[in-house]
This record gives C-alpha cells, sequence and structure tokens, in this order.
C-alpha cells in the first residue's frame, strides 16, 4: 500500500472536497430548474405539468388596458382566499413606502396601479412571485390618455387638438404629457439617456420580468398569461372595461381629439418625443410573439378555444345596463349575490376596481385576518430558490 505523504494526503482532501461541491451545486441546479419547470412549463418548454400561480405582481400601467386585466386578478385573488396589497383607501395607487412599509407581511398579490420597485417588491413578495406588466403601442396610448385626462385644454385657456400636438409636441410646452409615460412604471431613465442606455434598461426590466403583455393584442396575451399563471380558462375570461368606440369614450364624445391626418408625421414626433416608450413595445411585442411561436399549433388551438367561450361571455355581459350606472342597489346585489347565480361571473366582471376593492375584497380580506401580520400563520413560508429566466 503507498504511503500517504502530505502531498497525497493533500490531494485526496482536494479531490473529496471538489466531489462534494458538484454534489451540492448540483442539487442547487436541479432545485432550480425543477421551479423553473413547475413555472414555465406551459410556455412547452419542460413538458405539460404545472402548479396555478398565487404570488403575482403585474405592473399597470394607466390607459393600456390594465382595468381588465387587474379585474382578471382581483376574481382569482377573492375565489381563492389570497391576499391583497391594496391602495390606500381612497387611491388607486400604490406607492413605494407602501411596498416598504409592508415589509415582512404575508402579500400574494399587487395588481393595482404601481410602478416597478425592484429594491422593495424582492423583499416584500415571495421568492416565488410571478412579475406581468403590460405596453401599448405608444401613439394609441397617446391618444387615449390625451383623451381621457382631456390633456388638450392648456391653463392659459387655448384648445390644443390632438392632432396638433401629434404635428409639433415641443410647440406646447405647457401641456403636461409626459414624455415615456409607460416606461416610468418600470424604472427611472434619464431625460438624456442614449439608445445604449435605454437598450440596457430594456435588458434589465426582461430579465426581472416574466411576462409583458401588449393591449394591443388583448386575448393572445391573456392566453400566454393563463398558460404562465397554470389557471384555467374560465379564470381568463374577460369583458373590457373604459373601452372607447364609436368616438365616445364613456359619455364623451373624443371627435375633436383625433389623431393628425399626417400618421408618419404623428409617429416621428413621437417616437422622438417618447424614445424608450417606443423602443420598449418594440421589444416586448417581438418577445411576446417569439413565446406564442414557441407554442406552435398548440397555442392556435387554446386561442380559438378562448375566443369562442370569450365570444358567449361578451355577449351575455358586456352590455348589461345595470352594471353601467353602479347605483347602491347595483352594488349591494353584487356584494350579496351567491356564486351559483347565472349572473355571479358577469356582475364580478363589471365591476370596476375600486368598487370591487371597497365593497367586496377589502372586507372580505379583513374577515380572514384582522390584520397582515395575524395573515402571516396561514402562508407557507418555504422560500424557494431564485430562479433565472
Amino acid at each position: 500500500m503507498a504511503r500517504l505523504t502530505p502531498i497525497r494526503i493533500f490531494l485526496l482532501l482536494s479531490a473529496t472536497f471538489l466531489f462534494i461541491q458538484v454534489y451540492l451545486v448540483g442539487s442547487i441546479f436541479d432545485a432550480d430548474v425543477n421551479i423553473v419547470r413547475s413555472i414555465h412549463s406551459a410556455y412547452g418548454y419542460f413538458g405539460s405539468t404545472c402548479t396555478p400561480a398565487r404570488n403575482i405582481v403585474f405592473i399597470k400601467v394607466p390607459k393600456c388596458g390594465g382595468s381588465t386585466i387587474t379585474n382578471i386578478f382581483q376574481r382569482y385573488g377573492e375565489k381563492h382566499n389570497l391576499r391583497f396589497l391594496f391602495p390606500k383607501a381612497g387611491n388607486s395607487t400604490i406607492h413605494s413606502t407602501e411596498i416598504r412599509d409592508h415589509i415582512g407581511d404575508d402579500v400574494n398579490l399587487i395588481v393595482n396601479h404601481v410602478r416597478f420597485n425592484e429594491k422593495f417588491m424582492k423583499h416584500l413578495m415571495p421568492r416565488d412571485t410571478l412579475y406581468i406588466g403590460v405596453l401599448r403601442n405608444p401613439i394609441g396610448f397617446l391618444k387615449s390618455y390625451y383623451n381621457y385626462a382631456e390633456k388638450g385644454i392648456i391653463t392659459k385657456g387655448n384648445n390644443v387638438s390632438l392632432a396638433d400636438f401629434e404635428e409639433n409636441p415641443w410647440k406646447y410646452p405647457d401641456l403636461k404629457v409626459q414624455r415615456n409615460r409607460q416606461s416610468l412604471y418600470y424604472g427611472q431613465l434619464d431625460k438624456d439617456t442614449t439608445s445604449k442606455g435605454i437598450d440596457e434598461f430594456i435588458l434589465h426590466v426582461d430579465s426581472m420580468f416574466d411576462l409583458i403583455l401588449i393591449t394591443d393584442h388583448m386575448k393572445e396575451s391573456i392566453v400566454l398569461l393563463g398558460e404562465l399563471l397554470c389557471w384555467s380558462m374560465e379564470d381568463m375570461l374577460y369583458v373590457s372595461h373604459k373601452v372607447s368606440t364609436d368616438g365616445q369614450l364613456g359619455g364623451k364624445s373624443t371627435t375633436s381629439f383625433e389623431h393628425s391626418s399626417n400618421m408618419t408625421l404623428a409617429e416621428k414626433n413621437y417616437q422622438m418625443h417618447s424614445p424608450s416608450d417606443y423602443a420598449m413595445f418594440e421589444f416586448f411585442n417581438k418577445t411576446l410573439w417569439r413565446k406564442i411561436s414557441a407554442m406552435g399549433k398548440s397555442f392556435d388551438d387554446k386561442l380559438s378555444e378562448f375566443e369562442a367561450m370569450l365570444n358567449n361571455l361578451q355577449n351575455r355581459c358586456r352590455y348589461t345596463s345595470e352594471g353601467l350606472g353602479l347605483s347602491d342597489e347595483y352594488i349591494q346585489s353584487v356584494i350579496k349575490e351567491d356564486s351559483d347565480s347565472e349572473d355571479y361571473l358577469c356582475h364580478r366582471m363589471l365591476l370596476p376596481s375600486p368598487q370591487y376593492i371597497e365593497y367586496i375584497l377589502r372586507p372580505k380580506q379583513k374577515i380572514l385576518c384582522r390584520s397582515f401580520k395575524e395573515c402571516r400563520i396561514l402562508t407557507d413560508k418555504r422560500q424557494l430558490p431564485i430562479y433565472s429566466k
């Protein structure tokens, strides 16, 4: 038997240590892969089984169809007794300080207007949280934002049409049409950021988010979202909220807020006005379709099935006149309605987010747990490893 010299002992110990490292790293890698599989299997990458998501942050950007998407999350959360972080009473936006103040509490869902705050959200939310965003074609976003907020009225009393603004946005500095308004919800960019800086910003957002929905392709986005969340098609059904049709937005005529007749100029000017919004939209629109393409024919089949279900539902729900007035009598009937009622789903879908929170979700959450702190005993506190996309 060979003598164990100091050098041989050192080599033997080194080999043993290396083996242990490889074994441990392999185990950690396997754990990470299992998490990725459970979350992303619906994209067709790892098979057909998946686990329904419970922990979600949704960056609801104004004028991007966010109310429609938020309603999906609110219905699911109510159904499964999940815990929301709500805006303060009377507000529509959740501020960063409110996220910070709830670190240590158990929260499953943040789905109202909120800006992405990586530091606070990562500390507050469980490690298996899915981060979802939404974007819209910037020129369509501009029209919706401009019209809804009546941004054409300058404080000096001059009325500037949308077409006037699109043809020369730099002529009207008093108009508070914020630059790169969609991008601002995903992080702060300096106004003088170069194209390289914008590209780096977009890549960072892509690394943080599991899916960015595109309002212009709502049905496709929602089907893909359902696959990611591992929720049923029934869970993903929706009725569009705050949609402008036939020149009307709510009860207000929008005929004086039409696009410029020179849309080539309008697009060029607004792209110069809000370059990061355009770059983000282009990147994530392509990303959406790449993910759809990865699913192949199965996505087309799911989309066809979803569209049929959606048409049947919307024919029954969309024009329910009783849901448009939001009278006290109507709201009370929705609150007390039994889940077996024929109109239960329609009424839940038609209820705007503020009323859904105020009359249904907040009271129910208070009953389930008198405070967030008492809710902590209800949560599985196992912390899963952080995974990469």
